[in-house]
């Protein structure tokens, strides 16, 4: 028996999903957003808001924002810190928990209706082109299915999404700060890089406690992460004792050109594999893609379009490049980390260039382009010797 009929379900209540949700219901159509857990709920992540990210959204992220960072501290391997500061804001520091609550409450004004704490079983498209979300309290049946529920979502399980092309795994914890934040990151963030294999990690500052963690990837950091995590902190004057609520998560990356839509289906964010290979950070892409989603569903349902192939010709545009382009420079960055932190920490210009990138002044395609014409077929080509060299050093191992 079906318990409701709706023009579209979103499955995921995380910032692509309630994005997706709001900008379709602004456009007048009926919207369902279901979320499994109850809200406010936490979930894994470092809760770091970009200027970038943030300037995607039609409102003020004021009202969530615990930390506005406008620096960094940089350390690699077991080197000492350098400081670098951006004289204005480069990421907002907030909590998933009260982000994710603050992005629905805004849907939910668009006229978007949010039912938490109920879990999606399994989809299925009809003949008719209709779909049933089928959950443990019912089915919806509706003309478009979105998929926000992450790497593992069973939108893309349930439909034959092609999974992601590889992933990353982190780890991460909070400190309580019950005196207050340290000094020494209040307003910026800790980088210590090339603490695994593949990977780094990180101190980020909030309201009342302080944010570490440590990812890298699966095939070499997954066993390791735990261990990473108690020396990230010890490096830093942290008691690894003090840490509460660990939890790990994956980080998908996505194949270049790997499907985001089926017919009357697709995939935003996390679900999607929209992952920035260097930097590990999913919030931008996820807003990104939820909002680019929209229009290709309203000319969908109205029947101006027979299907949401716009949406992957919009991606594939204006994100897809730049995705391609930090993944040359993370498999570069992961296996020759030193000549990029030199430049970070003695050229200003490239200093100038990475805080355009989080700003949104710029991208990755504008950094490589700015080493001249030949910047990027050195790029493909250094991140060609660089996969066959980290092909060799773990298959030694």
């Amino acid at each position: 028996m079906l318990a409701s009929e709706r023009t579209v379900v979103v499955v995921g209540g995380g910032p692509a999903g309630s994005t997706a949700a709001r900008e379709i219901a602004a456009r007048g159509h009926e919207v369902l957003l279901l979320e499994r857990h109850r809200f406010p709920r936490d979930k894994p992540c470092g809760g770091g808001v970009t200027v970038r990210a943030a300037a995607l959204l039609p409102f003020d992220l004021t009202p969530v924002v615990e930390q506005v960072v406008d620096g960094a501290m940089v350390r690699l391997g077991g080197g000492s810190d350098f400081v670098r500061d951006a004289g204005r804001p480069l990421t907002y520091m907030t909590q998933r928990s009260r982000l994710d609550a603050f992005l629905v409450e805004k849907a939910q004004e668009a006229g978007v209706e949010f039912r938490d704490g109920e879990r999606v079983r399994d989809v299925t498209r009809h003949a008719d082109g209709s779909y049933v979300v089928r959950t443990d309290r019912g089915a919806h049946r509706c003309r478009v299915v979105v998929g926000a529920d992450g790497a593992n979502g069973v939108v893309a399980g349930s439909l034959g999404f092609e999974p992601p092309m590889e992933t990353a795994v982190a780890i991460e914890a909070d400190i309580r700060c019950p005196e207050g934040i340290p000094s020494w990151i209040e307003g910026r963030v800790a980088l210590a890089l090339s603490v695994l294999p593949g990977g780094y990690g990180w101190v980020f500052p909030k309201a009342g406690h302080i944010n570490v963690g440590v990812g890298g990837r699966t095939q070499v950091a997954g066993r390791r992460l735990r261990q990473a995590l108690d020396a990230l902190c010890r490096a830093y004057g942290l008691e690894p004792q003090a840490m509460t609520g660990v939890r790990g998560h994956r980080l998908p990356m996505q194949r270049p050109g790997a499907p985001v839509a089926l017919e009357g289906a697709a995939l935003v964010g996390d679900s999607a594999s929209l992952l920035d290979p260097l930097s590990g950070e999913g919030i931008h892409a996820a807003i990104l893609s939820g909002a680019a989603l929209a229009p290709c569903v309203d000319d969908y349902v109205s029947g101006a379009v027979s299907d949401l192939d716009g949406y992957g010709l919009t991606l594939a545009r204006e994100l897809v490049p730049e995705l391609v382009t930090s993944r040359q420079l993370m498999e570069v960055f992961h296996v020759l980390p030193s000549p990029a932190v030199s430049l970070m920490r003695r050229s200003d210009r490239f200093w100038r260039h990475l805080c355009e990138i989080v700003c949104e002044e710029a991208g990755y395609d504008d950094l490589v382009r700015s080493r001249g014409p030949w910047g990027p077929p050195l790029l493909r080509l250094a991140a060609g010797l660089a996969r066959a060299l980290d092909a060799r050093l773990r298959a030694s191992r």
